[in-house]
């Protein structure tokens, strides 16, 4: 009888544990896999465009093409050409409608002259958009050396003048001197200048702050008489109807007058009557016999003038 081999209790699930390694470890690299190929843009659809440049320099597989400052493709492949070298572009195919025909694609750098290498498309005039397998237009960048060149290009002019300057002083003898001296002189008078002109400036800074001053002081004012127009016109109008209310109440006391006059005047004209009666009956009464004695007018005696005359001539005597 043969006697069959038992593992050791320890490595009875070892095989499980390995397989459970090795199925997360190929995830992860699926994963990783995947997440390379999203960044890469290989599940987003993609058209292809293409320029030609006379030499590959700093040109490279996988370049970034950039739109606005946004990537929105790589450079795919290059290869040789009857006419130089001929790229291919893979540009994300919802950023098609801003390329249109007539676009430029060129060769710069992000910052400059040192920043990293980008294919920068340039869009041309409104209009239909580049299709599938459609040529652009390409502008190769500009070398060190051909700065160089245009630096070089555009200070020579300018040491040749100041070359020519500075014979022009050498050759002039005592009018150099001459003008030095004047420079001294004016030089000197700067001091001075320069105190006039900040005293100038003390005097506009006193002047501005006074006319501040004075505007504040109008504002303030207006704004007072803003405030006190509503109260005058409050105070005027409660005046008028005032003034109205007496006017009123003194035209109904004149009518109340000129009715109490048109009723007091048929008395006063039968008063009037009752006197005329009253003094015609006493002026009778007084020529009456009995009674016509008793009212004997008193006449007033007068002296004659010579008496007055008399007397004081008595006196001086």
């Amino acid at each position: 009888m043969t006697a069959t081999f038992v593992p050791p209790t320890r490595f009875s699930r070892l095989l499980l544990k390995v397989n459970a390694f090795l199925l997360i470890a190929l995830l992860l690299v699926a994963a990783f896999i995947g997440l390379v190929a999203y960044k890469q843009g290989w599940f987003l659809h993609q058209t292809q465009i293409h320029f030609i440049t006379a030499n590959a320099l700093g040109l490279n597989k996988g370049m970034p093409v950039k739109l606005y400052g946004f990537t929105v493709g790589s450079v795919s492949g290059m290869e040789l050409s009857e006419e130089g070298v001929d790229v291919r572009l893979s540009i994300m195919s919802e950023y098609m409608p801003r390329i249109p025909k007539g676009s430029l694609a060129k060769h710069s750098r992000e910052a400059g002259v040192v920043g990293a290498a980008v294919i920068d498309i340039v869009p041309g005039k409104p209009g239909p958009a580049l299709a599938q397998g459609e040529r652009i237009d390409f502008q190769a960048s500009r070398s060190i050396a051909e700065y160089i060149d245009d630096i070089r290009r555009q200070a020579v002019p300018a040491f040749n003048e100041l070359k020519q300057v500075l014979s022009d002083f050498k050759g002039s003898g005592n009018d150099i001197a001459v003008s030095l001296s004047t420079l001294r002189k004016e030089m000197e008078a700067l001091p001075q200048t320069h105190r006039d002109l900040r005293k100038l400036i003390t005097t506009t800074e006193r002047t501005a702050a006074e006319f501040t001053n004075t505007a504040k002081a109008t504002e303030r004012a207006v704004v007072s008489i803003e405030h006190a127009i509503p109260e005058l016109t409050t105070k005027l109008g409660s005046a008028i109807e005032s003034i109205d209310g007496a006017a009123q109440q003194l035209r109904k006391t004149g009518e109340e007058a000129q009715g109490t006059i048109q009723r007091a005047q048929p008395v006063i004209e039968r008063g009037d009557a009752v006197a005329r009666d009253a003094g015609d009956v006493f002026n009778a009464a007084k020529r009456v016999w009995p009674l016509s004695d008793s009212f004997n007018e008193t006449v007033d005696r007068e002296l004659p003038i010579d008496s007055f005359d008399a007397r004081g001539k008595a006196l001086k005597h």
